[in-house]
């Protein structure tokens, strides 16, 4: 038995296990501020920029804006109007190859169809229409 005390002591020796303690209460409070700060910053940078954030389950709206000639504009783009499809576009063309240009947006009532509410919705993307007398 001798013998086995003599070589089990030596190994018990090579494997000393180094045991780390705890940081400190200093140490714990720095690593406590660190993370507040950190968490202060992050929810003020989300409340000072909540408005630029996007919402993945409902995300803005997009919209165009457009406006057309409608001395100049082909069938594909006058249907793009609001209230005004593939045959209202097809009136306005004839219309306009008929009649001639218009002259004022307001011209646009004489195109069987189209009353003074579709003028209103149709409006906003209308170009104005200059004095057709200046151009040559």
């Amino acid at each position: 038995m001798n013998s086995l005390k003599g070589t089990a002591s030596p190994s018990l020796a090579q494997h000393r296990q180094t045991v780390e303690h705890p940081p400190g209460i200093r140490q714990q409070h720095a690593l406590v501020s660190i993370a507040m700060i950190g968490l202060i910053t992050l929810v003020s940078w989300l409340i000072l920029h909540r408005q630029q954030l996007v919402d993945y389950c409902y995300p803005p709206e997009q919209t165009f804006r457009f406006s057309l000639d409608i001395n100049k504009a082909p069938q594909s783009e006058l249907s793009l109007l609001p209230g005004i499809g593939t045959t209202m576009a097809e009136r306005i063309i004839e219309t306009r190859r008929t009649h001639g240009p218009f002259t004022s947006i307001e011209e646009i009532v004489r195109v069987p169809g189209i009353g003074t509410i579709t003028l209103n919705e149709i409006r906003p993307f209308i170009r104005p229409i200059s004095n057709l007398s200046t151009e040559k």
